[in-house]
């Protein structure tokens, strides 16, 4: 059976406070793994302790932008060996690192020179996209800018399945024209509340979780990842009764 994980920014205020035993209680909620947004100021050695005894892997690390270059970047590199991660993904550019085509070019450009250096880590770099990758800008789509700017050897998608249909972009339709590169798939459900689209417990919302799953098994996606970034209640207790509906579904 595939393996699931969680995007621990979902519930990333627990984890804040408690990093260690959230990790035990992911576990305990049915999760395989778990892809990290900071380690909250815990030693990734100590992290990793808690890995081992649960029986967790990792499946990604998010590493700003600003992290993707010179020492900062060896250091992440470095603590990603140590957790047994093989995946760092740039989740996000604000708004004053995206303002033309070239600046998504220039991003491209970073991606690919951090996808060489972490050959030598034994270490994959990915492009994580929100919905802003899928608006024209200087004529273009920056979502296919960052692709074809980048090496398909050295960069891959982490294709978010919520923000791709928020721009109303289908996430089949990017998997099929870009196949064989995501090789993490984020599981972001969605469902609409007060005629805004939000996201939802994966499973219960509106887009084809089954398809996803599909997909990625047809195009061997390594990573299937539950995030979820709104809540009607609990968030421990919505993204437990996701991970439950996803594997249901597997």
């Amino acid at each position: 059976m595939r393996k699931i994980g969680l995007q621990l920014y979902s519930i990333h205020s627990d984890a804040e406070k408690d990093m260690l035993g959230t990790l035990e209680k992911v576990k305990d909620m049915g999760y395989d793994s778990v892809q990290f947004a900071g380690l909250f100021g815990v030693a990734a050695k100590e992290v990793k302790k808690v890995l081992d005894s649960t029986g967790l892997t990792v499946a990604g690390a998010h590493i700003p932008l600003d992290r993707f270059s010179g020492e900062a970047f060896k250091r992440h590199m470095e603590e990603q060996m140590v957790l047994g991660n093989d995946l760092m993904i740039m989740p996000y550019l604000t708004e004053e690192q995206r303002k033309s085509i070239d600046d998504y070019k220039r991003v491209a450009e970073t991606l690919n020179e951090a996808g060489f250096r972490g050959k030598e880590y034994g270490l994959r770099m990915a492009y994580h996209n929100h919905d802003f990758e899928f608006y024209e800008l200087d004529g273009k789509i920056p979502f296919d800018v960052i692709y074809q700017e980048t090496d398909s050897e050295l960069v891959k998608m982490e294709l978010d399945t919520f923000w791709a249909k928020f721009a109303d972009f289908e996430p089949e339709d990017l998997l099929n024209k870009y196949k064989y590169r995501c090789v993490s798939l984020h599981l972001k459900d969605m469902t609409t509340k007060d005629n805004n689209k939000v996201s939802t417990i994966a499973g219960s919302g509106m887009l084809d979780m089954r398809g996803f799953l599909r997909l990625a098994d047809e195009q061997k996606v390594d990573y299937c990842v539950v995030e979820q970034e709104h809540f009607e209640g609990n968030p421990l207790a919505e993204v437990e009764k996701g991970v439950q509906n996803i594997k249901a579904l597997l």
